[in-house]
């Protein structure tokens, strides 16, 4: 054994656990959580990957939305994966120590659990059960008149338990921090919130990587006083520095009740599009910049029309002026299992089919589903 050997094994005896290794870190592959609307999934090559990110955009750009969304996902991913393990553990004839003690774990943990910080207080029950959201889980933090300082501890302490897989900050501008909270409204204070969130960030990223947890910070944009071209957000350079992906989302076009584009400022409309644009992704292939989702008050996000909207891009669904159908080899419209041609006239029929032929769309998700995670 060299002397580098020997010194590995002295520091790892020291810290008493594998501090230092000389071979590739061996953890558990965790997938992506996928998204409501395919349109995001897309953009990741799969999902949302378990990491630190941050979303941030303009008012009413549909932050709060895309991310209630996600925690109503990573819900239903959870309770999956802890399904899946406990049910493979349990069938083992003759589980060895370790993998008794992993169950054991399991069932004292439960299934990990989402958290959402809402210093907006812009969430209501009803618009996060529309939105996927299992409230009766959810663990929320309504903060009164806590410091920014006081609510970071709070997350670190919850992440820090090994139970929590998702946490989402909305937002990140609204905290207030320690040396604001003691003085006046006339009192200046310098550096804002930056200071508390980089010692955040300093701490929050072992655990991140311990627990594979997704953390979620949403963020305001601000004007550049010096360059009126340029938009600028709030928590200083090390919150930017630490997320392994940012995403800038803005509202895009309007559409009516059939799905047709509106003018830009309509008195009334059905719904809108909101655009993603990734500003930076350390977690995979960036070659995907750009992707929209849709939004439907009365459905939250709206994960059928964006599914069509790929497959029709992807030529899964063809498209010859208001026709849209479903083609074999030589062309001609397939026929479902009542006899029905897959031909329809305006994108709401497509929809209104799908929603109620949901054999058909299935397979239409998974079609698209298989070439965007490509």
């Amino acid at each position: 054994m060299s002397k580098l050997d020997d010194t590995i094994n002295n520091i790892n005896k020291k810290y008493k656990f594998n501090l230092v290794g000389t071979s590739a870190v061996k953890k558990k592959n965790f997938g992506n959580i996928p998204f409501v609307s395919p349109a995001f999934t897309y953009l990741f090559h799969g999902g949302l990957p378990r990491t630190i990110m941050e979303v941030l955009g303009a008012e009413s750009s549909g932050k709060s939305c895309f991310c209630y969304s996600m925690i109503g996902q990573a819900q239903k991913q959870f309770q999956k994966e802890y399904d899946e393990e406990v049910e493979e553990l349990e069938s083992l004839e003759k589980p060895n120590k370790e993998q008794k003690e992993r169950l054991q774990y399991l069932k004292d943990r439960g299934v990990m659990r989402c958290v959402l910080l809402d210093s907006e207080f812009s969430s209501d029950e009803e618009w996060l059960t529309k939105l996927g959201v299992d409230v009766d889980n959810l663990i929320y933090i309504a903060p009164e008149n806590q410091t920014a300082e006081q609510l970071f501890q709070i997350l670190l302490d919850l992440m820090d338990s090994g139970g929590v897989g998702m946490v989402v900050l909305d937002s990140i501008p609204m905290l207030v921090s320690q040396q604001a909270m003691d003085k006046t409204m006339e009192e200046k204070t310098m550096g804002g919130i930056a200071a508390a969130l980089t010692t955040f960030c300093a701490k929050m990223s072992p655990i991140v990587k311990k627990y594979n947890i997704t953390f979620i910070g949403i963020n305001q944009m601000r004007d550049d006083m010096s360059n009126y071209n340029r938009i600028i957000s709030t928590g200083g350079r090390m919150w930017k520095h630490t997320c392994f992906i940012r995403l800038f989302l803005k509202r895009d076009s309007y559409y009516d009740e059939s799905y047709n584009k509106l003018n830009a400022h309509p008195d009334v409309f059905y719904g809108h599009y909101s655009m993603i644009e990734c500003l930076k992704n350390k977690t995979g292939n960036p070659s995907r910049k750009m992707s929209r989702f849709s939004i439907t008050p009365s459905k939250g996000i709206d994960g059928k029309n964006d599914t069509i909207n790929l497959a029709i891009a992807q030529g899964l669904i063809q498209k010859a002026g208001a026709w849209f159908s479903i083609s074999d080899e030589n062309g001609d419209a397939k026929i479902d299992s009542n006899g029905n041609a897959l031909k329809w006239q305006g994108l709401a029929n497509v929809i209104k089919y799908m929603e109620e032929h949901e054999d058909v769309f299935k397979e239409l998700e998974e079609a698209v589903n298989t070439i965007i995670t490509k």
